[in-house]
This record gives C-alpha cells, sequence and structure tokens, in this order.
C-alpha cells in the first residue's frame, strides 16, 4: 500500500490516522504448466531412461507440483506459503531421470497436478507409448541344398514387441549388413560352400539417443554343395585268361647296417635268386571271319579275288558290372564303386561309408566299413563271411558336396546245411533210421526255418517231408520207417536234407550231401534173445 499526498508544496505537517483497512483479493487465472523438453514433449514408441522436466506457476503461486505416470507418482514438490506477499507460493521444478521400464507397457497416462495458494487445483494429462520387451527373431530355411537348385533363401520372422518390429538387420558369411523393413526378410544366399546367416530385429521404440530396442542375434547355417553320384556293384574283368605260375626272381645285394666287435658297420649282401608266385594273364582271343581281297593272274590280266579268311582277333579285356554275386558259405567278398559329382568330375580321398542288411527283409543295416576313394574316384571294399546281404554305399558330402547314397546289390549266400548221421546204417524192411541235420550260420527266422526231406535210389529222389520249425542252434533230429519188403532183397537208399526259400531267412536254398542206408533182411532179434542165442551157441561147441 502507497500513500501520496496530492498537494504540490506543504507549510504545515499533515498526519493521516487509519484505523481498519480490509483488502479483498479474487484469483481469475488458474495455474499454468511447463515441459519443454524431456519425457513430456516425446511422440511415438519409447523406451529406456527419459529426462523429465517440468515447472508451472499462478498469480497467487503454486504451493505444490507433481507428477505421476500410469497412476505412480514419479516426483512431487511443495512451497511453504507467506502471507506477506502476493506471490504466496512457490513450488521449485521437478527434474530428474524417469526409468519408464518401472511404469508398465504400452499407452500409459503421463498426468501433471498442481495446486496454487488460492486453493485453485489444476491437471494436465498426455499419452505415453512405452514398449521395454527385447524383440525376438527366428530363422528357418534349408540346410542342405545342392548347387543346381539355384539361390537358396533363408526366412528370417521378427515379434514379440507391443510397439512393432522396424526392421530386420542381416548378414550373409559375415558381409555388409542388409536391412529389411517390417518384421520378416528373405535373406538370399548362393555359391558352393558353407554359408553363415545372422540376423537381428530392432522394433519402434526408442531411447533418448534414438536406439531401438535389439534382440539378440540369430544364426542359420547353410551347406550349397554339388550334387554327388556314388555307385556301387560287383565288378569283374573279363576277357583275360589268367593262371598262376612260379617265376625266379633275382634279388639284388643291398646295403645294410649290422653290429661287429661292437661296432656298427655297413656291409653289402649277395644277390640271390628268389621262387614267387605271380599271376600271369593274357587276353583271350576269338577265331573270327574276315574277307580279304588277293591278286591273281587270269587269262593272262591281273584281277582282284574275294577269299574268306579265318583269323584270330585279340578281345579286349573289359569290366562287367553286375548287381548280385553268389559266395559261398563262409567266404567274403569285394564290392566295387565309385564317386563323383554329377557332372562327372570324380572326387579324390573322400570317405565312403558301406553299409549291409541281412536279406531277410528286416532292413538293419550296420556299418561294414569305410572306404577311401582313389585318385579317379573308384573304391573297393571287403566284406566278411556272412549270410545274404543287401549292399549299398553312403557318402555323407563335404563342405562343398551334397551326400548321395547309392542303389543296391546283392550277395547271395547258399545256406549251409550238414547231415550229420544216419543211423543205423543197416536196416530191415519195416525198420526205421534216425536222421540228424542242423542249419549253420544263424539268423534263424523266429518262427524257425524250413528243411525239406528227401530220399532216393539212383539218380531219382522224392521229397518225403518237411521238417518245420528249426530254431536255436540249428540242430534238428526226425524220423523215417521203411515199408515192409522180402527179407532176401537188399536195397541201398540215400537221404538229404535241403532248405526251402523264406523271406525272413536270409540264406539261398542249398542241399546238404547224401549219406546211404542199406535195406533188406529180417528185422533183427530183441537183444536178450540174442544173449541166449549166443549162450546155448557156446554150451554146443564145448
Amino acid at each position: 500500500m502507497q500513500l501520496v499526498c496530492g498537494k504540490a508544496t506543504c507549510t504545515q505537517p499533515a498526519t493521516l490516522a487509519v484505523q481498519t483497512l480490509s483488502l479483498y483479493v479474487r484469483e481469475t487465472i488458474g495455474p499454468s504448466f511447463a515441459a519443454p523438453t524431456g519425457l513430456w514433449q516425446t511422440s511415438g514408441w519409447i523406451r529406456g531412461t527419459w529426462p523429465f522436466f517440468v515447472w508451472g506457476n499462478s498469480p497467487s503461486g503454486l504451493c505444490s507440483l507433481s507428477a505421476s505416470l500410469n497412476g505412480q507418482l514419479i516426483n512431487t514438490s511443495t512451497s511453504g506459503q507467506d502471507v506477506s506477499s502476493w506471490h504466496q507460493c512457490a513450488a521449485p521444478p521437478i527434474s530428474q531421470s524417469v526409468d519408464t521400464s518401472r511404469y508398465g507397457q504400452g499407452a500409459l497416462p503421463l498426468t501433471l497436478s498442481t495446486s496454487d495458494a488460492a486453493g485453485v487445483p489444476a491437471s494436465l494429462s498426455k499419452t505415453v507409448y512405452i514398449d521395454n520387451s527385447i524383440p525376438t527373431i527366428t530363422l528357418s530355411g534349408p540346410v542342405d541344398a545342392p548347387s543346381t537348385a539355384g539361390t537358396q533363401y533363408v526366412s528370417a520372422t521378427a515379434g514379440g514387441s507391443p510397439s512393432g518390429i522396424a526392421d530386420v538387420v542381416c548378414s550373409v558369411d559375415g558381409g555388409p549388413a542388409q536391412t529389411y523393413s517390417g518384421a520378416s526378410a528373405q535373406v538370399p544366399v548362393g555359391g558352393i560352400g558353407s554359408h553363415s546367416v545372422s540376423c537381428y530385429a530392432q522394433d519402434n521404440a526408442v531411447d533418448p539417443s534414438g536406439a531401438h530396442g535389439t534382440s539378440t542375434t540369430a544364426t542359420w547355417s547353410l551347406k550349397i554343395g554339388q550334387p554327388t553320384v556314388v555307385g556301387i556293384a560287383f565288378d569283374k574283368l573279363v576277357g583275360l585268361r589268367c593262371h598262376r605260375a612260379r617265376v625266379r626272381v633275382k634279388i639284388p645285394g643291398h646295403w645294410i647296417t649290422v653290429r661287429r666287435h661292437g661296432k656298427r658297420v655297413k656291409v653289402k649282401t649277395h644277390a640271390h635268386m628268389k621262387v614267387e608266385r605271380v599271376m600271369r594273364c593274357h587276353p583271350r582271343t576269338v577265331r573270327r571271319r574276315t574277307v580279304v581281297f588277293v591278286r591273281e593272274r587270269r587269262h593272262g590280266h591281273i584281277v582282284k579275288v574275294k577269299r574268306i579268311k579265318f583269323v584270330r582277333v585279340v578281345v579286349p579285356p573289359r569290366l562287367l558290372a553286375k548287381t548280385s554275386r553268389v559266395v559261398h558259405f563262409g567266404r567274403g567278398t569285394t564290392v566295387n564303386g565309385y564317386l563323383g559329382t554329377a557332372s562327372g568330375i570324380a572326387i579324390a580321398g573322400h570317405a565312403v561309408q558301406v553299409l549291409t542288411a541281412p536279406d531277410n527283409g528286416g532292413g538293419q543295416f550296420s556299418q561294414a566299413g569305410v572306404v577311401m576313394t582313389a585318385a579317379n574316384g573308384t573304391w573297393t571294399a571287403k566284406l566278411p563271411p556272412g549270410p545274404s546281404r543287401i549292399v549299398e554305399a553312403v557318402y555323407g558330402g563335404d563342405p562343398t558336396t551334397e551326400g548321395a547314397s547309392s542303389g543296391q546289390v546283392r550277395v547271395v549266400v547258399p545256406a549251409k546245411v550238414k547231415l550229420i548221421s544216419v543211423s543205423p546204417p543197416r536196416v530191415a524192411w519195416g525198420g526205421t533210421v534216425r536222421i540228424t541235420g542242423r542249419l549253420l550260420g544263424g539268423y534263424l527266422p523266429s518262427g524257425g526255418a524250413l528243411v525239406r526231406l528227401r530220399i532216393g535210389q539212383g539218380s531219382t529222389y522224392q521229397t518225403y517231408g518237411v521238417q518245420e520249425h528249426v530254431m536255436g542252434n540249428g540242430r534238428f533230429t526226425t524220423t523215417y520207417t521203411f515199408g515192409a519188403g522180402y527179407a532176401g532183397i537188399h536195397k541201398s537208399f540215400w537221404f538229404q536234407i535241403a532248405t526251402l526259400p523264406m523271406g525272413d531267412y536270409p540264406y539261398a536254398p542249398a542241399a546238404s550231401g547224401r549219406r546211404s542206408v542199406l535195406v533188406g533182411g529180417h528185422p533183427r532179434a530183441p537183444a536178450t534173445r540174442r544173449h541166449h542165442k549166443r549162450h546155448r551157441a557156446k554150451h554146443r561147441k564145448r
């Protein structure tokens, strides 16, 4: 308040007495807010820690100022009231960093609240979009492809963020990164060899520095190789006639180190002759009919005359490939093959796996061996003795070539059937013989094998029965009873056993050797009667 005298000059002192003064003021302007930077000014999706600054004013002054995010208090400031001044309150600004991850995800309300000295409240709100999630990314595609299939593509798919995916960033074999907009990408991969694709995703939420939410890096391995071909067969060289021969070979002398009188000295051995067994072969020749023209003098003139001439022509050796081979029981064999690219280039020095399975329909393959290819891509593997088998070759591939498997070839092994005994070797008409046999080699079916029982005379025979359910160690016993006949007639019969073809028995049908039985005469007397006859004969001699 100010009191002013309107008189220009005063000659006497003036006195003013004020007894009571009442002043009433009504505020007509409410509080206001200001948040020029930081969290309040954001637009779009955000993440991380953001600066927050807000202040306010009012004619009577702000006594309190507060801010909240998603209903959770960020901070508040207050001021005491000074009634001696028109601006009675002065609440300080709020200035701090706000970690948005503490307040939830999605569209959240950011609210400013205040109250001034006149008791007038005010508030202001806006929506803030917060996404602090970590996006995810997955890769899919081929892991092994032939070079003839063209360019391969690895699919990248991202997600897992409320703000959506801004882009996918991928790199092939550590090369420059390529950015693909959106949540998915098709990454092209080409060239023979092993490749690696690395990708990560970025969502739409940014921090104050502008960095997006980023996923972990996903990788995908892909091999593009040349197609290969694996061949397998039983090769046989035909067109050569070979025989074993013994030759004398001269072994020249050579230097060796020996110890004499405690010292090592070099001496030269004497040359000597050695006999070795070698295989000598020469090409096969055939007699061919050819037509030749000769000159002859006829009636004083030289004329050409056609003549027929037979000459011997050398047949060049050649390899004959077969898909099956018969191998005797208990013997091994060899199988041959080739490994190369589909374009005909041999692959040398690579491993080929040889698998075999008993030919009983079970398909139980196991590894019989691993062989290395020669300079021309060929390979040879030894197969041990065993049953009839299905054989195939498998090439696993390498960083630049594709794996491949061959067709199947078969090793056919006849069964080993042994007729152990036919007893007794002599029987009377109407007598019975006991026949014991065995199937060797194992691999008997769970229900047992079938054995054909034969009886014959001379070159003729007939099957008189089948022994069923031969299992275990393959040994079995059966009997045969002859019919009645004249005692004075003696005949020789032979017995034989043979296997029957069965789909689950991995041996080819085969027959055993023969055993003969002489049939004729009267049946033998019981043992007790023979004993009494011998005893009476002794007494007669006495």
